[in-house]
């Protein structure tokens, strides 16, 4: 047996010595675009009026599923400072993410952009198989769980990998904050990129702290005062090991610091910091926090009072939730104690679907989760608030995207955008204030490598080009997407994907490629998701 893999390993050794042509396309850097961006920030974009002053909090769960919420009808916990928001202000039923997974979704929020638009498909990796034997001891002798290592491809070189993350020539939201007199802070989790170009300070942030990468350690595995739960899948046990190392280490703007405090209260602790700061000038707190994502640590306190849920990382997870919603309600009774909350839009959401990978949580009654286009992987939750101005228990039902935030933000403080790029968000306010008859988009689009979506009004369609499937589903009448539609409406199927394609016809190549397929069953059906 072990002669048989050393004869295999030489023969992939000596095959990788030959060349293969990548399929992907490492893009150079589009000057115009960089360019048109100097050029607007070179001009102060202050808003007309002191009305249009306003401060902005925008918190971003992580990994945290719709149904996670108890607005949103789970009823295992009870997330009452969340709930608030959405009683006292807009609650979005079809609230969606740009991405099914992390970092192309934040691409895409912060620039109100498809982040197809700038090749941005799938996470940024930063290790490659540096040859086919590497690949094949990886495929074939790492236990990887749900993710399969993809079929070999030439790797990017160590030039190409710098240049993986968000493209210095798009518009973020913090810089156009900036650019119209506002203190701009990242609080939480940044992972658009790890390199010089594409950190949190060369996208107008004053004020940084959190981690570079996907995830971190939220405390001290040995802290007494926590309560851990490791799972049983690949990824997180790279977490637990990677422990506070390298880019998944605390920096505050730019220097290393040793964090004791559980992480959802120190990032909380840092923003009423910076609120305090800064109380007297308008300001901008984007606060992408890492809870619920893995690894699943909550404090000893908020999991004892959890004893009605039986299963120990359930419950894990769910004080994690409880962290969470704890922390939103100190954020706004410190901005009320500031006199500033009726100047101050918070914007709550999260960046996709809970991951069904850990085996611990659900989306029901949605199908799929993390990774995945079905509704359970994009369908987020999505709540506006402005007190005293948006109206009280509003609930809007037009499909939206977090792409629309972007322009909502721009449109309120009566910002004009440049003109050198096409923005894909909408401005809410009209669903916000009023009730068009008709939703902000006629179609929002998912593309993730060999995975594509479209949703219009009613009808949803899914395409797998490396599994050779497409389903149809009605979602005014079938939600969970059970019920595939494509043989009974092939003329909605050919619109949509006629759409689908032209849209995707704009949209340049992928900038990296995938390292692993996500393999899933999702009502009875084994598919494969690009990561």
């Amino acid at each position: 047996m072990k002669s048989s893999v050393v004869v295999v390993s030489i023969m992939l050794v000596v095959s990788s010595l030959y060349g293969q042509k990548a399929r992907f396309e490492v893009q150079p850097k589009n000057s115009e675009l960089e360019k048109g961006k100097r050029q607007f920030l070179t001009t102060t974009h202050s808003p007309e009026s002191k009305k249009q002053i306003i401060n902005i909090v925008y918190i971003i769960a992580d990994d945290l599923g719709k149904y996670d919420l108890s607005i949103y009808g789970n009823d295992l916990i009870q997330t009452p400072n969340i709930d608030k928001l959405a009683k006292e202000g807009v609650l979005f039923t079809e609230g969606y993410a740009t991405a099914s997974v992390c970092s192309p979704s934040r691409a895409g929020l912060i620039t109100g952009r498809y982040p197809q638009r700038f090749g941005y498909h799938l996470q940024p990796h930063q290790r490659y198989a540096k040859n086919k034997f590497e690949w094949w001891w990886f495929r074939n002798l790492i236990n990887t769980s749900y993710m399969t290592p993809t079929e070999y491809q030439p790797a990017p070189t160590k030039n190409d990998v710098p240049n993986f993350g968000l493209p210095s020539s798009e518009l973020a939201l913090s810089e156009l904050m900036k650019s119209a007199g506002y203190a701009t802070a990242w609080i939480g989790k940044w992972h658009l990129g790890y390199h010089e170009g594409m950190l949190p300070k060369d996208f107008g942030f004053d004020y940084r702290y959190g981690c570079l990468e996907a995830y971190t350690l939220f405390a001290d595995p040995k802290d007494k005062s926590i309560v851990n739960a490791p799972i049983k899948e690949f990824t997180d046990k790279v977490i637990w090991k990677g422990a506070r190392d390298g880019y998944c280490g605390i920096y505050e703007n730019d220097v290393l610091v040793d964090e004791k405090e559980y992480l959802t209260y120190a990032f909380a602790r840092r923003a009423m910091r910076f609120i305090d700061q800064h109380k007297n000038e308008p300001f901008f707190l984007y606060f992408p926090i890492t809870a619920p994502h893995t690894p699943y640590q909550a404090p000893k306190v908020i999991y004892d009072s959890l004893s009605h849920i039986p299963e120990h990382n359930k419950r894990v997870y769910y004080a994690m939730v409880v962290a969470l919603d704890e922390i939103v309600g100190q954020l706004v009774d410190h901005l009320e104690k500031h006199n500033l909350l009726e100047n101050t839009l918070i914007i709550f959401t999260s960046d996709n679907g809970a991951a069904l990978y850990s085996e611990t949580v659900t989306n029901y009654p949605l199908s799929g989760g993390k990774m995945t286009l079905y509704e359970g992987g994009v369908n987020v939750p999505l709540i506006l608030y402005k007190k005293n101005d948006f109206p009280q228990q509003k609930v809007v039902t037009a499909p939206v995207t977090l792409l629309d935030i972007f322009v909502t933000i721009a449109d309120m403080l009566q910002i004009s955008l440049p003109q050198d790029r096409e923005y894909d968000g909408k401005s809410l306010l009209p669903w916000i204030y009023e009730t068009p008859s008709k939703s902000p988009h006629e179609h929002i689009f998912w593309l993730s490598d060999y995975n594509y979506a479209i949703r219009g009004d009613q009808y949803k369609l899914i395409i797998n080009d490396k599994d050779k499937t497409i389903f149809l589903y009605d979602l005014l009448a079938d939600k969970s997407e059970l019920i595939d539609l494509t043989s009974e409406k092939p003329e909605v199927v050919e619109a949509m994907k006629s759409a689908m394609q032209s849209w995707m016809a704009k949209m340049p190549p992928l900038h990296w490629p995938r390292i692993m397929d996500y393999t899933v069953e999702i009502n009875g059906k084994i598919q494969r998701w690009a990561v």
